[in-house]
């Protein structure tokens, strides 16, 4: 074992250099470091510093190909991708989209890229996994026989965010300046306001309609219906919530971003 690639000839070194360059060309530009970290350690861990080029290309051969999720797909639709690490998806919004986001209790993962816009989805199925409210495998037709008790934890987001967004203005309401942000501009810098009272009630007033929104879809509705109307009530809360938030800083670059990932 190694620590660095440094450590081989120059060779060996070449090699090794050489493989990478062409294992992550291929792959898409945002993971490009990341996957070449990680087949540099790879390299490391199976070399030591006498290993020659033969040796380097067997070990090539035992690691394999970049996996097909790394690599990216010249025939991408433009329309879906990352923007300062932020996934996007701007293609018409389909039920089994949005299905595939917000429930597959299979895939472990609590946030998932949002089946329209920029951001995340909760990934409720998987929450209900954690939690031992269902298997993984527990159901192929999703949202058909999930408990209630998933849609009633679901349903708790956009109430904790309407929580959080009452506690800020009633915390710091008097402390905030009299006109806050209503717009910002391509760089980021407000360029409409509004007075502090009307932004205290319409994010407030929004953030009510979220949890009731999320309150009335856990508590009367069924199956995929439910889950859309779960979903509408958590891209509202949270993108009141980081208005809310976001109102009284002084802006910049960052806006946009962290705005539409609130979406």
């Amino acid at each position: 074992m190694i620590t660095s690639l440094d450590q081989l000839s120059a060779d060996a070194r070449a090699a090794a250099q050489a493989w990478l360059d062409a294992s992550v060309a291929v792959v898409d530009a945002d993971l490009r470091d990341d996957v070449r970290d990680e087949l540099t350690i790879a390299l490391c861990e199976g070399l030591d510093a006498s290993a020659g080029p033969e040796e380097v290309a067997h070990l090539i051969t035992e690691i394999g190909p970049v996996s097909a999720e790394f690599v990216a797909d010249p025939d991408a639709d433009p329309r879906v991708g990352r923007w300062f690490g932020i996934p996007f998806d701007l293609r018409p919004p389909t039920g089994e989209r949005f299905k595939e986001a917000l429930w597959d209790p299979a895939d472990p993962r609590l946030m998932k890229p949002r089946a329209f816009g920029a951001g995340w989805d909760m990934n409720f199925g998987a929450a209900a996994v954690k939690l031992g409210l269902i298997e993984p495998d527990a159901e192929d037709e999703p949202f058909a026989n999930t408990p209630h008790d998933a849609f009633a934890l679901a349903a708790g987001f956009p109430a904790l965010m309407a929580a959080a967004v009452v506690a800020h203005y009633a915390v710091r309401g008097r402390s905030l300046p009299e006109l806050l942000p209503s717009h910002w501009g391509p760089g980021g810098r407000p360029d409409r306001w509004v007075t502090k009272g009307r932004a205290a009630s319409t994010d407030i007033g929004l953030s009510l309609v979220a949890a009731a929104v999320g309150a009335g879809a856990a508590s009367r509705t069924h199956g995929a219906g439910r889950a859309g109307r779960m979903a509408l009530a958590a891209g509202l809360a949270g993108g009141v919530a980081k208005m809310t938030v976001i109102r009284p800083m002084k802006g910049g670059w960052w806006v946009g971003p962290t705005l539409v990932a609130g979406v």
